[in-house]
């Protein structure tokens, strides 16, 4: 059997990480064979705003990782992005009727057509079921015959400029970027069964620097929306509250942390460098603003009419996952049920990425095998060593 190398780069507001694997989409589990990571700079809210020095990140990681080029997909997101349901209509001129695969792309290729602002750029078309002569409901139409077929879909763009500043930083590190990818996408790749899309859920990746929303109903992606606060507000906050540097006050965040001040004795205190903090008054802080992360996210579901349709609940990742309460805080404002998730199904000696905050990188891998332009094979899995495979990973990116 031979799975494909695949190769991904999350490039994050407070951190970088460098990926290198391979997947087996049969079977649905993905090997992390080499990864790297590094402090962020440079960005802000997903953003790039110092070319320099997210450079010097990235090819951070990238060294750490001992990936030096080869394709890769990169992690997306930021206040540029946007997204709509939309669909298209083509008729069906062969021969015999049926529909290839050369046909949907060209149903895409139709979708990526619609008016956009003209610094706004398509990043995916993501089909959400095809009409065929007027038979709805059929999600994979290859093989099947139409005349006409209409097909729904999520188009999901984002600024020209912002998706340029994105490549350049990556490719200025020599490698060669495949495609971008927006990142609760990859996350959902990561952290959901088919049966959770089924069911109908709300995926919420609370990141360093935004928090992504994508939700699913009957398997289909129906919305997805990036807020601009993430991990870092919190921890600005904290800084600003307790007037502590704001490194200091992530270290309080994550020793300390919860969003539910109710559970918390008024009088008690935390320490931290010999000094001591009233604990309440930081919960109150981080309960704040988690408030308003899952108010947005309340108004982003009903302001796209899916808050009602979601009897799967809320699936919470990402680093801002991890603070105490944040499952309870969710329901609490939500209104439906809610759940932390870690990357699913991961094999190899690489334990640390079987956490929220790494679910983006994993699915990213998971994106890139699914999606195209895979890597060199590596053949007879089972006996196949782990060092020759890392070998072979870092080969291909030094291009050998």
């Amino acid at each position: 059997m031979a799975q494909s190398l695949v190769y991904g780069i999350d490039v994050g507001t407070t951190k970088i990480v460098a990926l290198a694997g391979r997947v087996d989409t049969r079977r649905g589990w993905v090997e992390v064979l080499s990864m790297g990571e590094a402090p962020s700079n440079g960005l802000k809210r997903g953003v790039v705003v110092d070319r320099g020095a997210a450079g010097e990140s990235v090819a951070a990681a990238i060294e750490a990782c001992g990936v030096l080029g080869g394709p890769v997909s990169v992690g997306i997101a930021g206040s540029h992005i946007s997204s709509f349901n939309t669909e298209v209509t083509v008729l069906n001129r062969s021969r015999n009727l049926t529909i290839s695969n050369r046909f949907l792309k060209k149903l895409e290729q139709e979708a990526r057509q619609l008016d956009l602002h003209e610094d706004e750029q398509v990043v995916h078309v993501v089909p959400r079921g095809y009409v065929l002569d007027g038979s709805e409901g059929v999600k994979n139409p290859v093989g099947l015959a139409a005349r006409k077929i209409t097909m729904r879909a999520h188009v999901v763009s984002g600024a020209v400029s912002s998706i340029q500043n994105l490549l350049h930083v990556v490719e200025d590190c020599g490698v060669r970027v495949s495609r971008v990818v927006l990142e609760p996408l990859a996350s959902a790749e990561a952290c959901l069964l088919d049966s959770d899309r089924e069911s109908g859920v709300v995926l919420v990746d609370v990141g360093g620097g935004t928090t992504d929303i994508a939700t699913f109903l009957k398997g289909a992606l129906t919305h997805t929306a990036v807020i601009p606060i993430g991990g870092e507000n919190f921890s600005a906050d904290l800084a600003y509250g307790l007037k502590i540097p704001q490194h200091k006050s992530e270290k309080m965040k994550r020793r300390y942390g919860t969003v539910l001040s109710g559970a918390v004795d008024p009088v008690a205190a935390v320490k931290l460098d010999d000094r001591y903090y009233n604990a309440s008054f930081m919960s109150q802080i981080l309960e704040y603003r988690a408030r308003e992360v899952f108010e947005l996210v309340r108004e982003s579901l009903e302001k796209a009419h899916v808050h009602n349709l979601l009897p799967g609940g809320a699936i919470l990742t990402g680093g801002g996952s991890l603070l105490d309460g944040m499952t309870d805080l969710a329901e609490d404002i939500l209104g439906m049920r809610a759940r932390t998730a870690t990357p699913r199904r991961v094999r190899g000696e690489i334990k640390p990425v079987q956490k929220p905050q790494y679910a983006t990188s994993v699915g990213l891998l998971y994106f890139s095998a699914r999606h195209g332009e895979p890597g060199p094979k590596v053949k007879g899995a089972g006996a196949t060593s782990f060092g020759s495979i890392v070998e072979a990973v870092r080969s291909w990116f030094r291009g050998g």
